[in-house]
Order: structure tokens, then sequence, then C-alpha cells
């Protein structure tokens, strides 16, 4: 069962009491689930707690739903639209801020086409960005027939493995449903995958903190020396840096500046809780953050503005696979993903590269895409890890010292 504005705070944390963690990193900052509850009342609505935290209702539902359970298949679509017996017609992977909506489209798709057809379309759904699932392996799939028949992706993550672009990327099983020659968009189209959106990241800058510093204008300034200890880098603080802006570094300053950035970074937190930390006095807080623009636009902090890197916003593709064969039988799935999930994307404040959908990226602002040649060359996830593992040799033994 999901989550809604209108449920208690008590019946909340009763059922999911895993939940807690995510109201401490929001600024609930109780020592307990129950004191959380005791504090602001069994009964409380969450509309009610959010509204008064100031928080965005729909972005915070939407988290505590993408937290809900470890399953891969959302409830109600787990035994009625996925056969494990049946070929998948749809492997689903949406953004975190857009999943519940994203599902709800869904669900009204399926009904439609059972409704005027009597088929039901074969639906998978990976209930977060990194969760596992039986598909993640796609290079060791024996054929392409055994791959679903659309691919949904969200950052760099498994449909970028060298073996996979290999043996079936490259070969051609796949083709790209946007057109490159609408929009002025050809640096972001590819034969193969369809580039549908894009998290654009930027930097939020705490003017006090900074003092004196210069204002960084783009992303090689964050490397420079004069930034010891003042960034706020977009992570987990369990796992660690996310590899996103990393690949960049690496690709335009080489491996050093893992090191470099490391030296610089004073916290590593999730944008969330980094664009409500950003502004405040606390110990945590840094002058410089960066981050997707869908959270940095949250901040309302005062002394906080958004700064738009001079060499481009750092883009996390939002991407997908369709197979050539299937497009036009699938029309109605292709549509949905595109189109549908693309102006979901654009409504939070996304890039978009779908010419039918009007972007919301503030005027004026660059972008700057890894490119799909140096994608293709590249063992994208491997290096990821690669890259994770520098960066932490340097910020581990910092912290350590």
């Amino acid at each position: 069962m999901l989550v809604n504005a209108e449920d208690k705070i008590g019946d909340i944390l009763k059922n999911y009491p895993e939940l807690y963690e995510l109201f401490w990193e929001s600024g609930f900052n109780y020592n307990s689930a129950a004191e959380l509850v005791n504090s602001l009342g069994k009964d409380t609505m969450l509309r009610t707690v959010l509204t008064v935290k100031g928080l965005n209702a729909e972005l915070f539902i939407n988290m505590i739903n993408s937290r809900i359970g470890d399953g891969c298949q959302m409830e109600g679509l787990q035994y009625d639209y996925y056969n494990p017996d049946r070929p998948v017609n749809l492997l689903v992977k949406t953004a975190c801020a857009v999943s519940e909506h994203f599902k709800e489209e869904l669900m009204e798709t399926v009904k439609a086409r059972q409704k005027l057809t009597g088929e039901i379309p074969n639906v998978f759904i990976v209930d977060g960005c990194h969760a596992p699932h039986e598909f993640e392996n796609f290079h060791d799939s024996e054929s392409i027939d055994k791959l679903p028949d659309i691919i949904m992706s969200m950052s760099f993550d498994e449909i970028y493995d060298k073996r996979f672009i290999d043996k079936y990327v490259s070969q051609g099983y796949f083709t790209s449903v946007l057109d490159a020659r609408q929009g002025n968009l050809q640096e972001y189209m590819d034969d193969s995958y369809t580039l549908n959106a894009g998290l654009a990241m930027v930097f939020l800058i705490d003017e006090k903190k900074l003092g004196d510093l210069p204002q960084p204008k783009k992303w090689g300034d964050l490397l420079d020396p004069i930034y010891e200890n003042s960034i706020i880098a977009f992570g987990d603080e369990a796992k660690g840096i996310f590899e996103y802006p990393l690949y960049y570094f690496y690709k335009e300053f080489g491996m050093e500046s893992m090191e470099k950035l490391a030296r610089n970074v004073k916290g590593i937190y999730h944008a969330a809780k980094a664009a409500r930390m950003a502004g405040t006095n606390s110990r945590e807080a840094g002058a410089i953050y960066y981050m997707p623009l869908t959270f940095a636009q949250l901040c309302e902090n005062k002394g906080v503005s958004i700064v738009l890197p001079e060499d481009g916003a750092l883009i996390i593709p939002i991407a997908f696979l369709v197979k050539k064969d299937k497009v036009k039988e699938l029309d109605y799935l292709v549509d949905l993903v595109s189109n549908t999930y693309g102006q979901m994307c654009a409504d939070i404040n996304a890039a978009v590269f779908n010419a039918s959908i009007e972007s919301k990226i503030p005027e004026g602002a660059k972008l700057k895409w890894l490119g799909w040649d140096y994608i293709r060359s590249h063992d994208i996830p491997a290096l990821g890890e690669k890259l994770h593992e520098e960066f932490h040799k340097s910020w581990d033994k910092k912290q350590k010292s």
C-alpha cells in the first residue's frame, strides 16, 4: 500500500519503520521513530507535517514510496501484469521524483490496452535507480529475444556496460525513436539509444560561507585548492559519492582530478538533504554544493543562489532502448515512455531532448553531455567503480586523519 498525504504519521511509521531514516534526513531530527511520532502526534496527517516543515509534499511522498519494500514491482502490477514465463515487453526504471506518477500512468495505459485489444503487456518494474533485478546483467542474456522489448534506464547504469553494447547494441537490434532533425538536438541523438531527458547538475552557493572566495563558474573550478573542505558532494552517506560527475571530471581532467576533488569535499549527502542544509548554520553545511537542478530549486533558504556552470550543467541520462522490430507493435508503450514520461521529466526541471516537449531549464543555460562516442568507447559501469574507488582512497584517508 502506497503512502499518501492524508496518511497519519503514526500509521506510516508503524507500517514502515524503515522510513524513519528518510524523515531524519529531511530535518526531523529525533532520536527514534517513537520520539518523532510522540512529538508530532500520531494522528497528524503527513501533509500537515510537511507544510509546517516547508517541504515539497509531492517530492517527499515520491521518495517515501520509492523506499518502501525491496520488491521489484509495484503493488497491483506485480501479479496482474508481470508473468515470468512470458517475454517482457517493458522494463521500467524511472527517476524517483516521478516514480509513482509514472506508475499511475502506466496502470491506465495497461488497462486501456486491455480494454481495447484484450491484450495485457508484460511489465516488470524496478523500484529504485540502483535496485537489484533479474535482468540487470543484460550482457549475460543468451539471445536478444530473452531481453525486454523496451528497457528504461536511469543514470549511467547497466545498459552502458561495454559487454552489452558489443553483444547487442552495436549489432543494430535497437533504434532511437526521436528525430535528430528537430530542435537542433543532434548532439544528444544516437542510432540505438533514445536519450529522453537528463537531470541537469548545477552549483548551489551559500554566499555567506563562501565569504571572500570567488564564486565557481566552471566545473574545473571545483578542483582549485582554494575550495579545500568547502564542497558538499552529491552522494549517499553510507555508500559514498555518486559517480555521475566523476565521469566528466575524469574525461576532462584525468584520474588526478579524483584526489583534487576529494581534498575539496567537506561532506557527501543526498541532494534532498543537501538542499535543506544549504544556507543554514549546521556544522555539516558547506559553501558550495553540486546537485541536480530538480533538488537545488527546492532550497528556499536565504543567502543561497543557484549557479548554472558556464561550461554546462552536467547531464545524468534518462534514456531507454527499444527493439527495432517492436516499435510499431508497442507504439502505445513507446509513446508513454518517450512523451508522457518525457513531460514528467520536464516538469521536475530535467533537461529534455524530445523536440515535442518544452524544456523548463532556464533560458540560455548550457548543457554538458558526456557524448555517445565516449560512452561507446568506454565500459562506463566499470569505469564508475574505478573512479569511485580512486575518489574514496583520498576521501577516506582524509576523514581518518
